[in-house]
């Protein structure tokens, strides 16, 4: 089973307007105080987006799972084996899926939003069956 992952996921647009939210009200904020440096909503979301933006790009571009085996397919064409990080959980009707392989480690929140329904519920059945236990 192969699950693509969005470009963008919900999660990763909801915190970059939650970054930009914010540092805008620091700086309406800030603008109000005498004493505050100006500057400093700004200097917040100039140094949170590019964060956010180097997380969202370390993140494969799909998921390969086995029954017992899983690669995730990297932007650049490669396939690494991964395994399962503890905090792999179903919330709901989402999934949130952390990985560890020897190139890299990461999380991602993937809801109806992202994902079809079916592939995702696919992801949901096997996570819960504890079938995705790669790398073992």
């Amino acid at each position: 089973m192969t699950v693509e992952l969005p470009r963008w996921a919900l999660a990763d647009r909801l915190a970059l307007g939650l970054i930009v939210s914010a540092g805008l009200a620091l700086e309406a904020v800030l603008a109000n105080l005498a004493a505050a440096p100006p500057g400093a909503g700004v200097l917040a979301i100039a140094v949170l987006l590019p964060w956010q933006w180097r997380q969202r790009r370390r993140r494969p571009l799909a998921v390969d799972v086995a029954s017992d085996a899983g690669a995730l397919r990297l932007g650049d064409g490669r396939c690494v084996p991964f395994q399962l990080g503890p905090g792999s959980r179903v919330l709901g009707s989402t999934v949130v899926l952390h990985w560890r392989s020897p190139h890299a480690s990461g999380a991602l929140w993937l809801t109806p939003a992202d994902v079809p329904r079916d592939a995702l519920h696919r992801l949901v059945v096997r996570l819960v069956a504890g079938r995705l236990r790669a790398g073992r």
